[in-house]
């Protein structure tokens, strides 16, 4: 009886130790967790590897650095978004302005007669210019939110891409650059979405046709193992080496290299679109001027 009595109470002692241990973790938790409260979010809380509660410390620090990184992303993407409303905001307002004024040269020449035909082409010139800042603001906006969805279909990467290209024959030839596409290949099939395949190919021909100051641009379709690759070149004064690793951020623009006019998301909005398909894209120099490669998977041959 003795015995059973010294056991159960040696027991009982464990038990005690074990709870008061159990309760002073719980203290240390609350207090971590309301530093964390107080805002400081780096502090963690640290407890014994095989203590009961460990697992439960484990997953709340891990609930915090996943938080954390969130918060980080968040600020950073404020404060992309800042400096995005308010690069646009000055390109959106100048092309506005000058709509403005030519619209009120054209009211001034209704209501006093000898109506001017420049003023009224300029300022469908310029509200043409704010239709496609406008619309490109739109299409990242939609792609930063997650709400474009690829709707994927097995295509001839060759045919979609020599169909857009003949759309640019009359803008090439106006502009004096010379054109060529060339293809390895008469059919490479790969997964697409027609739709987001020619937004990409027109904003790179769009790239290189207003600010590479190119007299040639050409498009190879090349097929290496299981991917095909569409390279849109041009022989203009191409980008810096130290350039390269930004030319697809949102708002980038080469500084000499390539300048001119432009919202600056047209890259950034080509590589969404390319990530969207399960492709990737890159800047590839040359030694006189540059090339923007795609590569796709290739899918398996239909059956007849």
């Amino acid at each position: 009886m003795r015995l059973e009595m010294t056991v159960l109470m040696a027991v009982c002692l464990g038990l005690l130790l074990l709870l008061a241990d159990i309760l002073r973790q719980i203290i240390r938790i609350n207090r971590v967790l309301d530093e964390i409260l107080d805002g400081h979010r780096d502090r963690r809380i640290i407890t014994r590897k095989h203590s009961l509660l460990s697992g439960t410390c484990y997953k709340i620090n891990q609930i915090m650095m996943d938080n954390q990184e969130r918060i980080v992303q968040t600020k950073r993407l404020e404060r992309r978004n800042e400096k995005l409303m308010t690069s646009l905001s000055h390109d959106i307002r100048t092309p506005l302005a000058s709509v403005i004024g030519h619209l009120d040269a054209v009211y001034y020449q209704y209501v006093h007669g000898g109506m001017d035909a420049e003023s009224v082409r300029q300022a469908r010139e310029k509200a043409y210019i704010l239709k496609e800042y406008l619309d490109s603001l739109f299409q990242w906006f939609k792609l930063n939110s997650r709400e474009e969805k690829a709707e994927m279909e097995t295509l001839d990467i060759v045919e979609e891409t020599r169909t857009v290209f003949a759309n640019w024959i009359a803008v090439f030839e106006k502009s004096g650059i010379s054109y060529d596409l060339v293809s390895d290949m008469d059919e490479v099939l790969v997964g697409l979405d027609r739709i987001f395949y020619e937004r990409i190919v027109n904003n790179l021909l769009k790239n290189a046709t207003e600010h590479s100051g190119a007299s040639k641009i050409w498009i190879e379709v090349v097929q290496a193992d299981r991917v095909a690759a569409v390279k849109v070149c041009d022989n203009g004064k191409g980008i810096e080496q130290k350039a390269l690793p930004l030319v697809f951020d949102r708002l980038y623009k080469a500084d000499d290299a390539r300048s001119g006019k432009g919202s600056g998301l047209g890259l950034a909005i080509a590589r969404e679109l390319v990530l969207l398909q399960g492709g990737k894209i890159y800047a590839k120099p040359l030694q006189h001027g540059i090339c923007f490669v795609m590569e796709f998977p290739i899918t398996e041959k239909k059956e007849d």
